[in-house]
């Protein structure tokens, strides 16, 4: 903000300045009128009618600077305390005590100081002989209410009389008033009590501000009453967006511009300061005021606060009489000249498109109400649509929906889901809502009957993608080998499918053709024969690829690396497709990469197309499971490119919230399930599906097959030596989860069978299934 320089009057000019003195005796506008000021009494010892054709000299009357009470022999004595506060002032900021003349208000000479004891403001200054009147000057390095920041400095002052007591603060509306008063006594022949009065009024008009008539120098912008809630709010206002390097001249000019006339004619600068205010937050205005210490409640500021800003754009009162008005700013020098104000929880806002188009609805058609609820108008050559008892014009969207609903029904509960060719688009039904689809729907049969035959499945994980061992007993790197029976204990569960995580790059060679190791292929192969043998359908994929996953987190700083770590990863895959093309296509499902996170998407896309074209080329019939990044997060669907290609999956991870599934591992243990916890999971899972519906349709409805990788709870025995979740909370918010997923017609794999970290559903030396899981695995095998 730019402020003009000004000149401070010669009361100000010399050594008599001084701050934080409050004043006693206020009085309202009628203590004083417009004529008192201008009217200048003549010399009451000279006639005008003696010398006919003149008129007498003026003659300055200085009765008003006599004292109320006489000045006592040896002057007065004491000790001034109070705060001298823009923001507080530093501790040792200096503070001045000028003695003025009873006479004509000039600087004695005599004066005394102090230093500020605290970042409060604090002082406690002592003095002796001084006259009826002084000026009381602080100045020094203050606080930035706005920003924090303690680097501009400020001079304040404060116009004082001895006989108003020792509590003298100094402050913006002592600053602020104390020319006024002195122009007034000096020029107007008003006492100081007078004076200070109409000052004060002055001062608060021109932020207008009710008079609480309490004088300034009691005031503090820590007080708890109304009058220090003007006086914070008026601080506020004169920071405003000014750097605390401006924070003097915007004061000077405010104080010289109030000084003669009690007006504040500067409209510029208020349309400057209106306009910022209207932006500002409260919480924000506050926050470093009240963090200086515990217990700090400021008074009440706010309302004061918006009324400079709503009277300065010329709206008026906005309170519960008014609620839904518009008004227009009619300030043509505010940014927001012209604009449309309407009145809500006491404070005047910008109108909306949507509040001005209800408004052109209302004036059209009258209110909109419950029983109109999704009715469609005609109007100014607009389409309305009554929605949540407003009007508003119907988007693109919503003309969509009423053209479709118009010449196929309404889309509703009976067909969501459904999808329809609307010319030259398709579009989708909803949550009764006709939508238009950005994707060509794909017929996923084939994926969606290969996904029914997964069903509830489980992991054998924490084995072949284990480190430590490598070829045909790389099972066994986690001491957590895959044993022959398992297959059996899981088909008697009563599990359709197991996941078998696969960690292929640990030894297949470096350089093309990246041969796998035979060892651990063939390890591999014996454990899906094993489960083919019981008739459970096998997920195979690439996991833990730590080294594949830092090269695309990297790739700016090593692109080569990526390239070649890239072209490993396909070689592999190429390999392992053809070996498992030799099952059938209802046997095997290939999951491209498990849990690809921290990496751009666009590398996501590029390895798992890349991978899909190769393992599409090798195995041609076999189901194809992709995954999201951010360890496989089910909200990423919306993020991946698919292929055209009904013979796939996407497939997701869950376990929500980490605090609680993963205790002990990153996770502090100890967190007790909340009923919050589990009433968010069915909202969660119908996320999915509507982004999987939206992004990835079915042309026969629905939409991309969806199956659930991984989810589970390490248990309290895991990680946490006790102190982790109970099994009866491990099995309510597993049974939550897999309700949600069987709900929505996701196939799914819990994680896991027998392990390490608590995780495990079996325990392989009991050689007996956890009796709470087992309970919930159940009621859906």
């Amino acid at each position: 903000m730019s402020i003009r320089k000004i000149s401070l009057p010669a009361l100000f000019i010399s050594s008599a300045l001084f701050l934080g003195a409050g004043l006693t005796a206020c009085s309202d506008d009628s203590s004083s009128s417009n004529a008192s000021e201008t009217d200048s009494p003549t010399d009451p010892g000279t006639n005008p009618s003696d010398e006919p054709g003149k008129t007498a000299p003026e003659t300055k009357d200085t009765t008003f600077l006599t004292p109320d009470v006489p000045t006592p022999e040896g002057g007065y004595s004491g000790v001034l305390v109070g705060t001298c506060e823009k923001g507080p002032l530093k501790s040792g900021s200096a503070v001045i005590l000028q003695d003025l003349s009873e006479t004509d208000l000039a600087a004695t000479g005599k004066k005394t100081s102090a230093t500020v004891t605290d970042d409060f403001g604090t002082y406690s200054l002592q003095y002796s002989g001084f006259n009826s009147f002084a000026m009381q000057e602080a100045s020094g390095i203050f606080l930035n209410e706005l920003t924090g920041d303690q680097t501009g400095s400020v001079t304040l002052r404060s116009l004082i009389r001895a006989i108003d007591g020792d509590t003298a603060n100094v402050n913006v509306m002592t600053h602020l008033e104390a020319p006024r008063i002195a122009y007034l006594m000096k020029e107007s022949s008003m006492s100081y009590a007078e004076a200070q009065g109409k000052a004060e009024s002055d001062v608060l008009r021109a932020f207008h501000m009710q008079n609480f008539m309490v004088p300034a120098r009691k005031l503090s912008v820590f007080g708890a009453t109304e009058a220090d809630g003007n006086l914070l709010a008026m601080t506020l206002l004169l920071l405003a967006e000014n750097a605390s390097s401006d924070m003097q001249a915007i004061l000077d000019a405010v104080a010289a511009d109030i000084e003669k006339d009690g007006t504040w004619d500067d409209e510029a600068t208020k349309a400057k300061i209106a306009d910022w205010a209207y932006l500002q937050r409260m919480d924000d205005l506050s926050y470093y005021l009240e963090n200086m210490g515990t217990g700090i409640k400021l008074p009440n500021f706010e309302q004061k606060f918006r009324t400079f800003w709503f009277e300065a754009f010329g709206l008026g009162v906005c309170d519960s009489t008014n609620q839904g008005k518009i008004t227009t700013c009619t300030n043509p020098l505010s940014q927001y000249s012209t604009k449309e104000f309407v009145c809500a929880d006491s404070t005047w806002r910008i109108a909306s498109a949507s509040v001005l188009q209800n408004r052109e609805g209302v004036e059209l058609f009258g209110e909109c109400t419950d029983d109109m609820e999704g009715t469609v108008k005609e109007g100014n050559e607009k389409t309305f649509i009554c929605k949540k008892k407003k009007w508003n014009y119907a988007n693109e969207a919503e003309l969509l929906n009423i053209a479709v609903s118009a010449k196929n029904g309404a889309c509703t509960a009976a067909n969501n889901g459904s999808v329809l060719q609307h010319e030259s688009s398709y579009v989708l039904c909803q949550n009764s809502t006709w939508k238009k689809l950005d994707s060509q729907p794909v017929d996923y049969s084939k994926g969606r009957a290969m996904n029914e035959k997964l069903g509830p499945g489980i992991n054998l994980g924490n084995a072949w993608e284990s480190q430590g061992q490598k070829g045909a007993s790389a099972d066994c790197g986690w001491s957590n080998c895959i044993k022959d029976e398992y297959f059996k204990i899981i088909k008697d569960a009563g599990f359709k499918s197991v996941r078998l995580p696969v960690r292929w790059n640990y030894d297949a060679a470096k350089d093309a053709p990246y041969t796998l190791d035979a060892g651990r292929l063939a390890g591999v192969k014996a454990d899906i024969e094993l489960a083919l043998a019981q008739g459970l359908i096998v997920i195979v994929n690439f996991h833990h690829y730590v080294e594949l996953n830092n090269y695309a987190v990297y790739y700016d700083n090593n692109p080569g690396g990526y390239d070649k770590e890239k072209a490993r990863f396909l070689g592999m895959w190429e390999q392992v497709a053809k070996e498992m093309d030799a099952y059938g296509d209802d046997q095997i499902v290939l999951e491209i990469l498990n849990e690809p996170h921290e990496m751009k998407n666009k590398f996501v896309d590029d390895l798992m197309l890349s991978a899909y074209e190769v393992i599409r080329k090798n195995a041609p019939g076999k189901t194809i499971m992709f995954e999201g990044n951010g360890y496989s997060k089910f909200a990423q669907i919306s993020n991946v490119k698919l292929p055209a290609d009904g013979n796939i999956i996407f497939s997701g991870h869950y376990y929500e919230p980490f605090e609680f599934t993963h205790q002990g591992h990153g996770y502090d243990c100890g967190y007790k399930l909340k009923d919050s916890d589990i009433s968010r999971v069915p909202s969660h899972f119908k996320a999915y599906v509507d982004s999987a519906t939206t992004h990835f349709p079915d042309i026969n409805g629905g939409h991309i097959p969806l199956n659930m990788g991984e989810f589970g709870v390490s248990g309290q025995y895991g990680s946490c030596g006790g102190n982790g979740p109970s099994d009866s909370d491990r099995a309510k918010w597993t049974d939550a989860v897999i309700k949600a997923a069987t709900d929505n017609g996701m196939s799914w794999q819990y994680w896991g069978l027998v392990g390490v970290g608590g995780f495990e559903a079996y325990n392989k030396n009991s050689n007996q299934w956890y009796t709470e899981l087992q309970d919930v695995f159940n009621k859906y095998l």
